[in-house]
């Protein structure tokens, strides 16, 4: 996300960093659930889900509950959060949520009504703190990632000139209360750490780090705190700047997936390590400008294209991705985020400038049907990423 300081330049597209040169060093790419986010698909759910949208202008948290056609029903009112939310964290057994606040010094957390959906903050201090915020390696918290069983927490933190922080913490079960149990970094070389995610199999975490176009890759020790970080450059289309803003990995834990520019970067995964290295012959597939978030489902990969307006649709085969038909499809404008519903038949983006939450039917083929707006908030709300539960 970015904002309107020269610290923290809104998300209001890249496209602007051309006017302003000067501080485009300064700025944000932009979630879970896809990422950035999701890392995978979730089993089918049925009934209603829960969803969950931040305004990263109106500091804001808004519930939803959602069918399976992807209509959503607003719970209740927003619930305020830190300044600038910039990633929505839902723990998918609808338990907690928590939301890195781009321009605090804290992640917020909430816990979930199981009957309803609505929030309540876990702190009673405004903006609901769940991390330490007199740490100053906990400033501007860009994203957070679960482990697989749901008792851990990753939080990537940090902005230049800063290097990014990575953060391990246990989640209570019953309070969702955190509990800091290792630090890993400053991350040399990791300007704006952008996304953080997990491989399936639990093993492995990555950061991918907005800026400088690298990724950071680490085995847990048996606490599960990241360590053994080993950085990968990222490698895009020959002449462009060099950025990671996302990040997913596959659900055999073979392959990582890194938004890379205008394209996708892919890499091989050590199972032994989880250091990449990418796919041959070819490891780059162009997308639309600013593969700002990913997320995969159903054996297809999906990019939001933050400055181009649009969503990216992709096969996956052995790693490589051929676009499918139709693609890139419109979306509103700015999409931050790309999710898709738990039963895998409709796909959300999160849109900053139109203030919209888009919505399309995902065809058994993996393609796109424009389905309208879900919600639509009010001018300058700036929407900005969005989580489901999987109950």
């Amino acid at each position: 996300m970015r904002s309107a300081t020269l610290t923290t330049i809104p998300h209001i597209s890249r496209r602007f960093f051309l006017l302003f040169p000067i501080v485009m060093f300064l700025g944000c790419g932009g979630d879970d659930n896809g990422g950035g986010g999701t890392t995978t698909n979730p089993p089918a759910a049925s009934g209603n889900q829960f969803a969950y949208v931040v305004n990263y202008f109106g500091d804001n948290v808004q519930a939803f509950t959602s069918d399976g056609n992807g209509n959503l029903t607003a719970v209740g009112n927003p619930m305020t959060t830190g300044s600038h939310p910039h990633n929505v964290n839902v723990d998918k057994a609808g338990r907690f949520v928590y939301i890195s606040n781009h321009d605090s010094n804290f992640v917020s957390g909430y816990t979930i009504n199981s009957a309803t959906g609505s929030l309540t903050p876990m702190n009673p201090a405004p903006g609901s703190p769940v991390t330490d915020s007199t740490d100053p390696t906990n400033n501007n918290p860009h994203w957070s990632v679960f482990d697989t069983t749901g008792q851990l927490l990753y939080v990537i933190a940090g902005i230049p000139p800063a290097f990014s922080t990575l953060k391990t913490f246990t989640v209570n079960a019953t309070t969702g209360a955190l509990t800091q149990i290792g630090t890993t970094g400053p991350l040399a070389q990791c300007s704006h750490g952008h996304n953080v995610t997990i491989s399936p199999n639990n093993s492995f975490v990555y950061v991918a780090c907005d800026l400088s176009g690298v990724v950071y890759s680490f085995q847990r020790d048996p606490n599960g705190v990241a360590i053994n970080g080993v950085l990968t450059a990222v490698p895009g289309p020959a002449g462009a700047p060099a950025t990671a803003p996302s990040a997913a990995v596959d659900p055999t834990s073979s392959f990582l997936f890194v938004g890379a520019t205008n394209s996708v970067t892919v890499f091989n995964i050590n199972p032994s390590n989880g250091t990449i290295t990418p796919i041959q012959p070819q490891s780059n597939f162009q997308a639309g400008n600013t593969p700002h978030s990913l997320t995969l489902s159903n054996g297809h990969l999906y990019t939001a294209n933050l400055n181009a307006d649009t969503v990216s649709a992709f096969s996956i085969n052995a790693g490589v991705l051929t676009q499918l038909a139709g693609s890139p499809f419109p979306t509103g404008g700015t999409p931050n985020q790309v999710v898709v519903h738990p039963n895998g038949l409709v796909l959300f983006t999160a849109d900053q400038t139109t203030n919209t939450v888009t919505r399309f039917t995902v065809n058994g083929d993996g393609t796109l049907a424009p389905n309208g707006n879900a919600a639509t908030f009010p001018a300058q709300s700036g929407t900005n990423g969005m989580g489901l539960t999987n109950m």
